[in-house]
């Protein structure tokens, strides 16, 4: 199997920029790695956040032990404005680290 082959599924079954560490490009691991890992990490304290909350309204009798009662309290719940900003950076990485390795540089 090719090297670009493999950086490519590296970056895009374990996490963006591992690919590129493997081919040598460490600046643009980085580049890839540091955004997706903060945007990740913010997204998922959000969402454990109100997973959270919701599990504790369930706990309480708040809300019914019912899928569609969970469903709906989901759906209400606010999610902060920037939350979809970061989802959307982390597959931006996901998907230019990808790309990169495959069509990048050749080694």
């Amino acid at each position: 199997m090719k090297r670009n082959v493999t950086g490519a599924l590296l970056s895009g079954l374990l996490f963006p920029g591992i690919g590129q560490f493997y081919l040598g490009r460490r600046a643009l691991a980085l580049l890839f790695l540091v955004p997706a890992a903060v945007a990740g990490l913010a997204y998922l304290d959000v969402m454990l956040e109100q997973a959270s909350a919701v599990a504790d309204q369930v706990l309480s009798g708040a809300v019914a032990l019912d899928p569609a009662a969970i469903a709906a309290r989901i759906d209400a719940q606010q999610t902060p404005p920037w939350a979809p900003a970061a989802a959307i950076v982390f597959a931006l990485c996901w998907i230019g680290s990808i790309a990169e390795a495959l069509l990048g540089r050749r080694t």
